[in-house]
């Protein structure tokens, strides 16, 4: 019914389109997951160490709006 061209394509071909989407699809998860994290997680890190420093009088009010300012922006 499908004649000669099908075959040896049959098999292969979707794979040869599969098997890239599915790279991509796990790259970009991969990709995307970490950097937004990462970003987030050291930014909260460096917001914490900022409000125990400010608590412990080692830096003033002023200067800790400073640094949620920049850590914000």
């Amino acid at each position: 019914m499908y004649g000669y061209e099908w075959m040896g394509h049959g098999f292969f071909m979707p794979w040869m389109i599969i098997f890239p989407m599915v790279i991509l699809v796990l790259f970009m998860m991969m990709r995307g997951g970490k950097s937004s994290c990462h970003h987030r997680e050291k930014e909260d890190e460096a917001l914490e160490i900022a409000r125990k420093r400010f608590a412990r009088g080692e830096i003033d009010e002023e200067a800790f709006e400073k640094i949620k300012q920049k850590l914000s922006a």
